[in-house]
């Protein structure tokens, strides 16, 4: 099985970055440099809503929680876990 980190840099390097040319790392701080706009981070949001079986609420959408795939896989994690023990 796929890990949460795995299947994030999988879409966003074959799904919103097309899988041509530069490809995102798991640290790459993709949301401040540009490499995802506000519409990949959409997209974004409904690949680990309908992958994770979790919500992602609006007041989620930081940049804290989106900087990279590590903190999203880590945001993942937390939400997750926070729906299993309710």
């Amino acid at each position: 099985m796929e890990s949460t980190q795995a299947a994030l840099l999988r879409f966003v390097n074959e799904d919103l970055l097309g899988g041509t040319g530069g490809a995102a790392g798991s640290d790459d701080e993709i949301v401040l440099d540009g490499t995802v706009d506000s519409l990949g981070v959409a997209r974004l949001i409904g690949f680990m809503e309908s992958e994770f079986d979790v919500a992602v609420p609006a007041e989620d959408v930081t940049i804290e929680n989106f900087r990279s795939i590590t903190t999203m896989a880590a945001y993942l994690h937390q939400r997750v876990e926070s729906k299993a023990a309710s």
